[in-house]
């Protein structure tokens, strides 16, 4: 019986080691290295500073800039995924020859890793050989144009994405509703409002939460597209991070701006998170 009982834990061991690894460890030894002076050259020598490097941090104009870009980022991707996604689930909601084979082409731009999204389209935009700038006559990676080019870059990836939770989410709506609305004079539009939308409610929280999440600690497509640039206009707070860390070489600003984004992300999730829960 004791052995039977031990065993359990025994068995829960090799993911808690995993949870501490990658999850715990990782945190605390951040939150440690946010309140010395670390260098990378001098890594193994901290010097405790106290919350100097914080201050830093939120002094750091750098830092506010990346930080409105990420926010302007996230909101208008997110939503504009969530339109086209919840267009297309709509459209593909019904009897189409061949739908099959245009689902799985639709889906394609979501299976490729972002950074090979960003040298594709780096490649195509190239000022010299891309052959999108030769026929527009102009680069689309220029100040004027480049928040809105990898804000468009980024939705014709992942609305897909969209599309499949809520083509999923539309195979749920019980047909018997529609015709029920039919018999009472209801057109299509207020099927959309009264039936479609309430049903597919939280499908939608669903994809808000996960595109929202993942657009604002974007790094790999905006990083190898355009470093940041021109200037630091698509610098998000991951890139502000990243180079923080490995160009400016101080880990310790770098480790307490990581923990700064925790905190003001961490904030607005749990208030949506507490809403959808009650």
């Amino acid at each position: 019986m004791i052995i039977r009982k031990s065993t359990k834990y025994y068995l829960i061991l090799p993911l808690f080691a995993i949870f501490f690894g990658l999850m715990i460890f990782p945190t605390v030894f951040g939150w440690y290295l946010s309140f010395n002076e670390v260098f990378l050259s001098t890594f193994n020598k901290p010097v405790f500073n106290g919350i100097k490097n914080y201050i830093n941090v939120l002094s750091d104009r750098m830092f506010a800039k990346s930080l409105i870009f990420t926010f302007k980022f996230t909101l208008l991707a997110t939503l504009t995924e969530l339109i086209i996604g919840l267009g297309l689930a709509i459209l593909f909601n019904r009897k189409i020859k061949g739908k099959r084979f245009f689902i799985s082409l639709l889906l394609l731009p979501m299976m490729v890793a972002p950074a090979l999204i960003g040298v594709m389209y780096r490649l195509l935009l190239n000022e010299f050989i891309g052959p999108v700038s030769y026929y527009l006559g102009k680069s689309l990676l220029v100040s004027q144009y480049v928040i809105p080019t990898v804000i468009i870059i980024d939705v014709l990836q992942w609305s897909p994405f969209a599309f499949l939770i809520l083509y999923a989410a539309l195979q749920t709506v019980p047909e018997e509703h529609y015709e029920a609305a039919s018999i009472e004079g209801a057109g299509g539009t207020q099927k959309f409002w009264y039936i479609t939308l309430p049903q597919i409610r939280p499908f939608i929280i669903i994809v808000l939460l996960i595109r929202g999440i993942d657009s604002f600690k974007t790094f790999d497509m905006i990083n190898v597209l355009t470093s940041g640039g021109p200037g630091s206009m698509t610098t998000t707070v991951s890139i502000y991070i990243y180079k923080l860390a490995f160009q400016s070489a101080n880990i310790g600003k770098s480790a307490a701006a990581s923990l700064l984004l925790l905190l003001i992300f961490s904030l607005p999730l749990t208030l949506v998170l507490r809403k959808i829960y009650r």
